[in-house]
């Protein structure tokens, strides 16, 4: 038996007040994360040494580019999926008023802390 935690997987969907998840967005993201994969994988591509760069063979400075690249399309995909998903995976507390306690549960510290 599979159990759906509310607000979270499989009954996301049928909750009234939700946004419907914009699919090409999360496939545009998919998109997004599939180029380095596909970039990286595809050796004979870039397994040469010239053009070089400053001296630096191509096989080094290609893959140094990627770490670049890859950092920006991780983060493209991150914001479009948080864009395709609009009101999913709030904090709990989102919904108190700014400068209201909120009750963290935090046994180590009892004090309740504020919104700012």
């Amino acid at each position: 038996m599979t159990s759906v935690i509310p607000g979270y997987g499989l009954g996301m969907s049928h909750q009234p007040g939700v946004p419907p998840t914009n699919k090409p967005l999360l496939v545009a993201a998919g998109v997004c994360l599939l180029i380095p994969l596909v970039a990286l994988l595809w050796v004979d591509s870039y397994a040469k040494e010239t053009p070089r760069l400053g001296g630096v063979p191509f096989f080094f400075w290609y893959q140094f580019l990627w770490v670049f690249l890859c950092s920006g399309l991780t983060y493209l995909a991150h914001r479009l999926v948080l864009a395709a998903r609009p009101h999913r995976g709030r904090h709990r507390h989102e919904d108190v008023p700014p400068n209201e306690p909120v009750g963290d549960g935090d046994t180590l510290n009892p004090m309740p802390g504020f919104r700012s």
